[in-house]
């Protein structure tokens, strides 16, 4: 196999060089889509069918909402939704277990009969605004392959470094400087 000249040695240096600079941002966002959660935020939720006619109060015994991204398949059991924050139309916090109650493994919210979930108190519009964390169909659910898939965009910035930096030294000593 023939070597390769100083010329050639440094063409292929830069390339190394840019070609690890360009593709490490592919690699870190991709790796990145199957590692972390998506959080949703004013998700708009409609209470209007557990309203109790003209009494203003919340008919508890009246259907559950379900936020748009329940968990479903394996996400049941390994990844229910998190974070969940529910605010009233006009953006004050309701308490879980005191004005709603949430099943997160079927990503249920049910709203209690309180002071701060009757009509008068949000603002007529029998609505709700929902933030929440979940995952996505392709996440990565077991902790030692998100490390893994993490660490990867670092390992191929380290490798396309050193050989860059292997090549420049090739270059250099060939030209008597190292």
């Amino acid at each position: 196999m023939a070597e390769l000249n100083t010329t050639s040695k440094l063409i292929l240096a830069f390339v190394t060089l840019m070609l690890g600079a360009v593709l490490i941002g592919v690699i870190a966002t991709q790796g990145l889509l199957v590692t972390d959660k998506i959080t949703v935020v004013d998700e708009f939720m409609d209470f209007s069918a557990k309203m109790d006619g003209g009494a203003n109060q919340v008919n508890e015994s009246g259907p559950n909402n379900t936020v748009t991204y329940s968990p479903e398949g394996w996400k049941v059991l390994d990844c229910p939704i998190t974070n969940v924050v529910v605010t009233n139309s006009t953006g004050t916090v309701w308490v879980l277990n005191t004005d709603y109650l949430l099943d997160a493994s079927q990503g249920d919210i049910a709203i209690l009969n309180t002071t701060s979930t009757n009509v008068t108190n949000t603002n007529s519009l029998n609505s709700s605004l929902i933030d929440y964390t979940y995952c996505d169909d392709n996440y990565m659910n077991i902790s030692w392959g998100r490390t893994a898939v993490n660490l990867v965009s670092g390992f191929f910035a380290l490798a396309m470094l050193l050989i860059s930096v292997g090549l420049f030294y090739s270059v250099a000593k060939d030209a008597g400087i190292a």
